[in-house]
């Protein structure tokens, strides 16, 4: 049972008081489609923002397995947050699994996210290529123009959190003659970067993710985090964990947020002359056992494959397929949670004014996420056809 340890038990503390705190919030933010920025000010003050920064680094040290068992309770308080804050912590906790960036810019990040609650998202999607994953070489550029020194120019789409970045990791081909790309630590508030107010979504509608434009940006050799060669053969290292664990994680917990509220409703709602509430008839009933049911299988699925992340290293060639799948299962659970507790709540859920027709739409935003069906079918096919026992 989780919580397991009393490093768990404190920052889910912590979590659930921040999700009762911006629960009141949320709605309006989401109506507007506006940025949370006193989500963000609850949860740096509370020192969550630092909870993925090793302790050396000042951070409160907490793995992968901690930060989604306290994301799952963020999301039930406002999941357009989790999900934003989700970005941060996976920027972070992917570092300090991987060790990749140079030394200085580690130490510079960790410590002001640390420090001073600073925020890092990687912004890598561009309007023409998508999502990087697709493998597309990006229309953003590196230029060099001068000994150390580069010029930054391009346009980022799906930039969460753009309105308070105080840093983003783009990828941009570096114009040299070599081929290569980079990831490019960029100070939000350097000279040249402006951000585009263009994110006006279905779901998640205050995460912040508006375009971002780099014209003319200066960079040093310094603030380049890495480059590769395309068609280079992979550096190896470990599966790729938290980004889908953490997108994961919000939605299911937003799909536990539409179970709090079925539950709630079916409970209290008696028809006029009606013997009792809704929640003793036995078709109801049998929607809850099967909402609970598979959030729980769903809850169950996905923090097992964090603390196998976190614990268990040896095990990194099963945590390969069971990445895929626990992201998969939590996705679908949660829409068909909301599904489920729309069909249980009837009319009423569909009013503006009540909250789970904002959960109905989150949660359909974890079919976009990646990775996404087609890709997380294929690694788990290969998985079970393509290789040789």
């Amino acid at each position: 049972m989780w919580p397991k340890t009393d490093a768990q038990r404190t920052l889910l503390a912590t979590a659930e008081a921040i999700a009762e705190q911006i629960a009141s919030t949320a709605p309006a933010h989401d109506r507007d489609a506006s940025f949370p920025f006193e989500h963000f000010e609850a949860m740096r003050a509370a020192g969550y923002l630092g909870a993925a920064v090793p302790r050396e680094f000042g951070g409160g040290g907490h793995g992968l397995d901690d930060l989604v068992l306290a994301q799952l309770a963020i999301a039930r308080g406002d999941g357009s947050t989790a999900l934003a804050v989700g970005m941060h912590h996976m920027v972070i906790g992917t570092e300090v699994s991987a060790q990749r960036w140079p030394e200085a810019a580690r130490e510079r990040v960790f410590r002001a996210a640390a420090d001073d609650g600073a925020l890092i998202n990687a912004i890598s999607a561009e309007p023409e290529m998508g999502s990087p994953r697709g493998g597309g070489r990006p229309k953003t550029s590196l230029t060099p123009t001068g000994p150390g020194e580069w010029r930054l120019d391009g346009h980022k789409t799906f930039s969460t959190m753009s309105p308070a970045l105080t840093f983003a990791i783009s990828l941009a081909a570096v114009e040299d003659g070599s081929g290569d790309t980079a990831r490019v630590l960029v100070p939000m508030d350097h000279p040249g970067v402006r951000i585009e107010e263009t994110w006006d979504s279905m779901a998640m509608r205050s995460t912040g993710s508006h375009d971002v434009h780099y014209e003319g940006v200066a960079i040093r050799d310094s603030d380049i985090l890495d480059r590769s060669t395309p068609g280079a053969p992979s550096r190896g290292g470990r599966p790729e964990a938290w980004f889908p664990l953490l997108v994961a994680a919000a939605n299911l917990g937003v799909g536990v947020a539409a179970r709090d509220y079925a539950v709630r409703f079916a409970q209290t709602r008696q028809p006029t002359g009606a013997p009792h509430p809704i929640a003793k008839i036995p078709h109801v009933r049998e929607q809850v056992a099967r909402m609970e049911a598979a959030l729980i299988a769903a809850r169950t699925m996905l923090l097992t494959a964090a603390e196998d992340f976190q614990h268990h290293p040896e095990a990194d060639r099963e945590l390969a397929v069971q990445l895929p799948i626990a992201k998969r299962l939590a996705t679908e659970t949660a829409i068909e949670a909301t599904d489920i507790a729309m069909r249980i709540v009837g009319g009423v859920g569909l009013h503006r004014s009540e909250p789970l027709e904002r959960y109905f739409r989150d949660v359909r935003s974890g079919l976009v996420n990646p990775p996404i069906e087609a890709r997380a079918l294929e690694q788990i096919a290969a998985r079970v056809l393509d290789r040789r026992d």
